[in-house]
């Protein structure tokens, strides 16, 4: 399963006031990611994600979770979209986010490491 791990983000009420909505479009791909969801605890989220490549919509959940001191970005297991290179995408912009918001952040374990690389810090 896709995943990103994020070292030294801060909280996940703090990337919610700071979050909006994603849009990037090339060639024959969109990519969505439109609504962020915080659960009551604070410790999980979920993103509303759409992507359009080749003309085929895939509509699915990126999820967030807290964890003491790494954020942890991955497909919602419900909504289990085929993890083409666009979701794979999407799911970095996502990660690349929150290292936008925490600068001081790196990536951790990931298996989606040459979405992250294209134009991104390390």
């Amino acid at each position: 399963m896709p995943h990103v791990v994020v070292e030294g983000a801060g909280d996940l009420q703090a990337l919610y006031q700071k979050f909006v909505p994603i849009l990037q479009r090339a060639e024959q791909e969109i990519l969505k990611v439109q609504e962020f969801y915080l659960a009551k605890s604070g410790r999980e989220a979920l993103l509303d994600a759409v992507v359009i490549e080749q003309g085929v919509a895939r509509s699915f959940f990126i999820q967030l979770k807290q964890h003491e001191a790494t954020m942890t970005v991955r497909l919602l297991p419900a909504t289990d979209p085929e993890k083409t290179p666009a979701v794979k995408k999407t799911m970095a912009l996502v990660a690349k986010f929150i290292r936008t918001v925490w600068p001081e952040s790196r990536y951790g374990k990931t298996n989606v490491q040459e979405f992250l690389e294209a134009g991104a810090a390390k």
